[in-house]
């Protein structure tokens, strides 16, 4: 049972600007955090667009160089540190703010931490601190972060917050909207293609270029990334979340006709392909995915049940064995999809990770 005090609080998510579409009906929501789930639970909580901040704003040259000095020495933006600080009152009737930026999340903090809020920080950081975040940001974060409830999208970087901030730092399961991110009716398996999806800076796409051999058919790449090739059964499609180049429903048809999903990663405490590896998962396809130090939950990723772990970061022969395999295997792809979609619907969807999240408010 839901604890009534909780579900008094005033609760206000602050999210990137363009979360507040994915409010309307038929759209998927994971990139909400459990907002539409936990209003439908009974808590008052909105949402606060960036423009409340006035965070687009353009800063002026003097700002602009502020803002580079307090970026380079502690890791914070000075100028959106400043737009918020300015707007600070915007908190003043929230008893709780939770934020899935690190931008977001560090400027909250440090308000927070000078008691210039007094509502209670609950921030997602995501690869806040990585494998080369230099010390001196480290430091701060540790001191700015010390009033603030810390969460972290993967095992991997909580126990790696929790070292570093020497302090509990908590998994949240992330999980997908599996009533959208569904398989084909007829489940249907065989595409002439395989998927690569993803723009965020860990993608490794030079590797799963150079791992690609001849004999392979089609590889559609989606991404904002400058990547480029001249091998011809290498496809590459601009397109990324923020522009809606493509649409959450041609991306799931992209998902549902694939052969099966690769994800080639870079080595990082970020959980870096999470959410294109469980909307393909939710939509019953394998997914071939790096053996990176950021896979997020290593008792539900299984390397051969419900997904296939390629090797190392940067290693071209064993992603390209990886690849080989799995187009040699189709019974094997076949149920490690079918394997992937019961994880989903019973460990990584939206409504786990609201759930989740209740214990916060």
């Amino acid at each position: 049972m839901i604890c009534e005090e909780m579900k008094q609080n005033k609760i206000g998510y602050l999210l990137k600007s363009g979360r507040s579409n994915r409010l309307v009906e038929g759209m998927p929501t994971e990139f909400l955090y459990g907002y539409p789930q936990l209003k439908k639970f009974g808590y008052d909580i909105n949402l606060i667009g960036e423009e409340e901040l006035s965070l687009e704003a353009e800063p002026s040259k003097i700002w602009k160089v502020i803002n580079h000095i307090t970026y380079v020495m502690v890791g914070v933006p000075g100028w959106a540190f400043w737009r918020i600080f300015c707007k600070r009152k915007v908190f003043d009737s929230l008893d709780v703010v939770f934020t899935t930026t690190n931008t977001f999340g560090i400027c909250l903090s440090l308000l927070s931490r000078l008691r210039l809020i007094d509502c209670k920080v609950v921030f997602l950081a995501m690869g806040l601190i990585d494998l080369g975040t230099p010390k001196r940001w480290v430091s701060f974060y540790g001191w700015a972060l010390k009033t603030t409830r810390v969460l972290a999208l993967s095992n991997p970087d909580a126990r790696n917050l929790s070292k570093t901030l020497a302090r509990k730092v908590e998994y949240l399961p992330f999980g997908v909207d599996a009533q959208f991110w569904t398989p084909a009716k007829g489940n249907l398996q065989g595409g002439d293609f395989v998927l690569s999806i993803g723009s965020d800076r860990h993608r490794d796409y030079k590797t799963l270029i150079a791992a690609w051999r001849s004999d392979f058919p089609t590889l559609k790449i989606v991404t904002k990334l400058p990547v480029q090739t001249s091998k011809p059964n290498i496809e590459i499609i601009s397109g990324d979340w923020h522009s809606q180049v493509i649409s959450d429903e041609e991306i799931r048809d992209m998902y549902r006709n694939a052969k099966f999903v690769v994800l080639p990663i870079r080595n990082t405490f970020q959980p870096s392909g999470q959410s294109a590896a469980l909307q393909a998962m939710a939509c019953g396809k394998a997914v071939v995915i790096t053996d990176f130090q950021g896979l997020w939950n290593r008792e539900l990723m299984q390397d051969q049940k419900t997904c296939f772990l390629s090797g190392p970061p940067g290693d071209i022969a064993a992603l390209q064995g990886a690849i080989a395999a799995a187009l040699q295997n189709q019974e094997d792809v076949e149920k490690v999809g079918a394997e992937s979609r019961c994880c989903i619907e019973i460990n990584l969807n939206v409504n786990i990770m609201a759930s989740c999240l209740m214990n916060e408010f």
